[in-house]
């Protein structure tokens, strides 16, 4: 059975499954590009580039006012999905294989809404890396609900994954510091009154994640994959971590 028909028989549609192939392949693309590949119509495509942001599966960056789409690692379908994880173990090592970047460079990707909020959540227990916070403002648990957050700091403590995070000053960052309090694996502090953050900081690997809580309803992520620009964030934090 090929890629495409997995991908269908695991939930996604036909225009789905082609989109998502083609991204896989193309690494980068605006709606043109993918149209070309994917033979389908841009009026279709907008509609199936929306449904595939909307399960986490696909992000974009504009860039001069264009926008170019991503797709998500292969290994977002597993958390899509937990109860067809067999179908996409089947196909995996082929889309990872897709996947794979032509070349090294600072990748950026933007998620929306609360799935795109689980999808860098989940990339952080898979990363296995030491995670870092910067400016929690409290928002998470009213976005994602309380059953996630506890399903994933379980997932993360069963990894052995420390998190190092600095809460905000203020009602709800004092709040969200003392539940953070009580996971194992967890310190915290709180930052000056002077360096309040309005936005969440996420450092682990060599990603950085700039999470934007504006709204409950309308979160969205910028997900900047570099060592260096993690590296810098990561002496950042290190500098407020010894201030607070």
């Amino acid at each position: 059975m090929s890629e495409k028909e997995e991908l269908i028989k695991i939930g996604l549609s036909n225009r789905e499954a082609d989109a998502y192939i083609a991204l896989l392949q193309l690494q980068e693309a605006t709606v043109k590009e993918i149209a070309d590949k994917t033979k389908e119509s841009r009026t279709h495509l907008y509609d199936t580039l929306k449904s595939l942001i909307d399960r986490g599966l696909v992000s974009y960056v504009i860039k001069n006012d264009t926008k170019y789409f991503h797709a998500a690692p292969p290994e977002k379908l597993l958390d899509y999905l937990k109860e067809k994880e067999a179908s996409v173990l089947n196909i995996l090592p082929n889309l990872k294989e897709l996947h794979k970047p032509k070349f090294k460079k600072p990748t950026v990707e933007v998620y929306e809404d609360k799935e795109g909020m689980k999808t860098i959540l989940n990339d952080i227990v898979r990363t296995k890396k030491e995670w870092l916070a910067i400016g929690s403002t409290g928002r998470g648990p009213q976005v994602l609900h309380e059953f996630f957050i506890e399903r994933f700091h379980k997932e993360r403590v069963k990894n052995k994954i420390k998190l190092k995070v600095l809460c905000n000053s203020t009602p709800q960052g004092k709040k969200r510091g003392k539940e953070f309090s009580q996971y194992p694996l967890t310190e915290v502090k709180y930052l000056p009154e002077t360096h309040q953050s309005p936005t969440t900081v996420y450092i682990y690997g060599d990603k950085t994640a700039i999470l934007m809580w504006l709204t409950v309803d309308k979160p969205f992520a910028i997900l900047i994959g570099n060592p260096e620009i993690s590296n810098s964030f990561r002496s950042y934090f290190n500098l407020l971590w010894k201030l607070s």
